[in-house]
């Protein structure tokens, strides 16, 4: 396709007009993996997005955050060769409202993921005597989100997905 052909994409065939770019709500932050860290911006995530969309979509996005960006400060750190004190690793988050909800990215720079973090999982066995502490994460992080995607190129990682609108939302008829 030559630079004139998609100079002509978008453009209203009748006016010749190009629509008026659309301007969307953004997140962006880059942040040491610290747990207070990690409190202190999920805050300012949902006081940017609070007139935006909803208090339930905010609260599955704000969980699913949490889960990871947790994930990322207990799991994550790396041990120097000396081995002297871990470093926290340093994570870049960007999200994005979009038509259908908000579309996030996350990377990283910590250790890789372990494989079976992505397959599908169901809760962890419930034992009234022996409850298990944690396993709850990636089932709530696989279930709260939609196109959820996993690689690591080199020595980060990078995770992104999309957390939908509720219907309503998506119908504009949000209350």
């Amino acid at each position: 396709m030559t630079s004139s052909e998609r100079s002509g994409i978008g453009v209203d065939a009748g006016t010749g007009a190009r629509p008026a770019t659309r301007t969307q709500p953004m997140f962006h932050r880059v942040l040491s993996a610290h747990p207070m860290t990690v409190r202190d911006t999920l805050s300012d995530v949902r006081l940017r997005f609070r007139a935006e969309v909803s208090d339930d979509t905010l609260g599955r996005l704000e969980l699913v955050l949490a889960e990871v960006m947790n994930n990322v400060a207990e799991h994550a750190p790396l041990t120097a060769p000396d081995d002297a004190e871990p470093h926290l690793p340093v994570i870049h988050l960007c999200i994005v409202r979009h038509s259908g909800g908000l579309a996030c990215a996350l990377t990283d720079d910590g250790a890789s993921l372990p494989d079976d973090c992505l397959l599908p999982r169901g809760l962890p066995p419930m034992l009234a005597e022996d409850m298990p502490e944690g396993g709850f994460g990636w089932f709530l992080i696989q279930d709260l989100t939609q196109a959820l995607c996993y690689y690591r190129e080199e020595s980060r990682n990078y995770l992104a997905f999309s957390i939908p609108f509720t219907q309503r939302e998506a119908e504009g008829t949000t209350a």
